[in-house]
């Protein structure tokens, strides 16, 4: 990754330095925080887009949004100290990698959702593997299924894209050099795409899936 480390962040002399705006670190940090509140939210125990099967198991759920939550608060607390100087003393690839794997995740969950979620809307209810609730009648889960379709596709796959895309512009701003950025563009969409390409063949495969 010599193209991202940071002894490569400087502008060569006579040319002119990259501008860093503050504003894609501040909208990323408040967009995480706002996603935070949700999880935070089911977390304490709220069941509004808890569909039925998971309100079964309530306690799982609660203590896996906790560890989510934390996770969150931990990566805007990471994406806000991108414009301390402590952010460019160490290598390059420190700081952007947990900003790889966060873009990567989320892009690759909004696109496997809304491909899947779109084909179980269609009629092809095999392409998500919605869990089963017990003593629930099947119009009852029918429908809950359909509501929790409905609600992925509107809100949480899009919030899933935005909190993608804004964590690989800031990694992609945090980078100075031309070379760097497009490495940095590159990638993002390999892992993308290798991320999604796995969840199509364990579908295919009749096996489970995260990201659906």
């Amino acid at each position: 990754m010599a193209a991202l480390d940071k002894r490569a962040l400087d502008p060569a002399p006579g040319k002119a330095h990259v501008a860093e705006g503050p504003w894609p670190v501040r909208l990323t940090v408040a967009f995480t925080l706002l996603y935070m509140s949700i999880h935070v939210y089911w977390a304490v125990g709220g069941t509004w887009g808890v569909p039925l099967a998971a309100q079964q198991n309530a306690d799982a759920v609660r203590n896996a949004n906790w560890v989510v939550s934390v996770i969150m608060l931990i990566g805007a607390a990471w994406v806000l100290a991108l414009h301390h100087r402590f952010a460019r003393r160490v290598p390059a690839w420190v700081v952007l990698t947990p900003l790889w794997g966060g873009a990567v995740i989320c892009v690759s969950h909004a696109v496997f959702g809304f491909v899947t979620k779109s084909l179980y809307l269609a009629g092809v209810h095999d392409a998500v593997d919605f869990p089963k609730a017990a003593g629930v009648d099947a119009t009852t889960l029918a429908h809950d299924h359909h509501v929790s379709a409905v609600r992925d596709l509107w809100l949480f796959e899009p919030s899933f894209l935005i909190q993608g895309l804004l964590l690989a512009l800031v990694g992609w701003q945090f980078i100075r050099t031309a070379a760097g950025r497009r490495a940095w563009s590159l990638s993002l969409l390999l892992g993308i795409a290798a991320v999604d390409v796995f969840g199509l063949l364990l579908s295919l495969g009749n096996m489970h899936v995260a990201l659906g």
